[in-house]
């Protein structure tokens, strides 16, 4: 029964620190409020309620999320977990997600070879969003799930359908419906 408690926790572990690599764009290490507010303002929160969260979650009170705060957000807020922007609420709606998820990818694959490398990515993602050099690196390693120094197709569908930070994030900008 531990073990199973371990696990769970681990994987909570490592949602959150996929979720923390998406919302800390300059990958600096933290996450500030700012960063916060700008993604889940535009999953649709309120910025008082951005606030509440931010506050919840600084279990110092520096004014900054480190990566541990995020982790033990996770494991003690479960709501957390599935909240929009944040979590795997995107479970409920795969078909459309997959959907989502194929018409970026095609915008994203330039040289149309069925893979997304990560110069691709890096250019997708500049052409609209403040992400970091460092911080498309964390996106692309978190999305190549396989390591093989490409994305899938089924990688991006996968990692859209469990994350909904990362489809929120990446899912925006230029040549996206």
């Amino acid at each position: 029964m531990a073990e199973v408690a371990e696990s769970s926790a681990e994987a909570i572990r490592s949602d959150a620190n996929a979720v923390f690599d998406v919302i800390d764009v300059d990958a600096d290490g933290s996450i500030t409020r700012e960063e916060l507010s700008a993604h889940l303002i535009g999953a649709g929160y309120k910025p008082t309620a951005v606030d509440q969260m931010f506050d919840k979650l600084d279990a110092n009170s520096d004014g900054l999320l480190s990566r541990e705060e995020l982790c033990e957000g996770f494991v003690r807020y479960s709501p957390l977990r599935t909240a929009p922007g944040m979590g795997a609420y995107n479970a409920e709606f795969v078909t459309e997600i997959h959907a989502d998820a194929d018409s970026l990818f095609n915008a994203i694959d330039i040289d149309g070879n069925g893979n997304i490398t990560e110069t691709e990515l890096r250019i997708h993602l500049r052409s609209f969003s403040g992400f970091s050099d460092a911080a498309i690196t964390n996106v692309f390693t978190l999305l190549d799930g396989d390591e093989s120094g490409e994305i899938s197709r089924d990688e991006l569908r996968d990692a859209f359908v469990q994350y909904s930070a990362l489809r929120q994030a990446i899912g925006e900008g230029p040549n996206f419906k």
